[in-house]
């Protein structure tokens, strides 16, 4: 019983939060100019258009299976034309890379891109390219590879 009033309270107050500030929910493709990314997909979750959360998935040719999770903030967005808009902001990612042993890798990265608002701001098209600067964590800890995972996505906004 007490897990379905958990339920209910968290539907109820991201309903609130959305009535007030908005979210978006969507899906990306991800590539890579980078060795840590690979071609993937993402899910994503936007609580406000200033935030950004995206769970990743990538597989790599070699078979290796990513899982990573990217959190952005976008302090800086403006229109460059009516509906077209530049952004740039900060952001945190993880990664579990998946192979006969598990490695952990983290850091900070700094997207930049574009996106294009169509039918009142209710859906975005957007690209970007996020520098991404880390550490890995295991097996052992040491500087991370930079390297420059580039997205095209969709998101919907419910205002």
């Amino acid at each position: 019983m007490k897990i379905k009033v958990f339920v209910i309270m968290a539907l109820l107050s991201t309903a609130a939060i959305s009535g007030a500030y908005g979210f978006g929910l969507g899906a990306q493709l991800n590539y890579s100019a980078g060795s840590i990314f690979a071609p993937g997909a993402a899910l994503l979750f936007s609580p406000s258009d200033r935030t950004n959360l995206a769970v990743n998935w990538f597989i790599n040719k070699d078979a290796d299976s990513i899982v990573g999770l990217t959190f952005d903030a976008v302090p800086l967005s403006f229109p460059i034309a009516l509906i077209f808009r530049f952004n740039l902001g900060v952001g945190l990612y993880v990664n579990a890379i998946l192979r006969n042993e598990i490695l952990f890798n983290g850091g900070v990265r700094v997207p930049v891109g574009f996106s294009l608002l169509l039918g009142r701001d209710m859906f975005e098209i957007f690209t970007h390219v996020a520098p991404s600067f880390g550490v890995d964590f295991v097996p052992s800890l040491g500087i991370g590879e930079p390297f420059y995972p580039i997205a095209l996505g969709a998101r919907v906004w419910f205002r």
